[in-house]
């Protein structure tokens, strides 16, 4: 089994989420890459296995990420989070939850790289 940092990956079943998880596996310092489809399962998976990277995606059923956000803070704080946002207000919004990094849709790939191994690096 591959050792290295839990990570979470709080998306709807689908091609972001396929493509957040093959990143995710190709980063040699993340171990374990676990989903949840809405808030209320990612809760169960953050009390129970409490990753230390978490992806969340704005467009959650029943309005977003941003409980979610705030009681990782609270829960967790050395857990760093990443959102992926569809507009500035969004933003401003996970930014206020706690949010690590917000990332506009849109974004190059590569930048989700850096924003990645930065975070990595913050947690040493």
């Amino acid at each position: 089994m591959k050792t290295g940092t839990p990570a979470l990956i709080v998306a709807r079943p689908g091609h972001l989420r396929d493509a957040w998880r093959a990143l995710l596996m190709a980063t040699p310092l993340i171990g374990q890459v676990h989903q949840a489809d809405d808030e209320p399962s990612a809760l169960s998976v953050v009390q129970s296995l409490r990753p230390r990277l978490v992806l969340l995606d704005s467009n959650l059923p029943q309005g977003g990420p941003w409980t979610l956000l705030q009681q990782l803070k609270t829960d967790h704080p050395g857990s760093r989070s990443v959102v992926l946002v569809c507009n500035l207000g969004e933003q401003a919004r996970a930014e206020a939850a706690g949010a690590d990094v917000a990332l506009l849709r849109g974004f190059p790939a590569e930048r989700l790289f850096q924003v990645i191994e930065e975070l990595l690096q913050q947690m040493d």
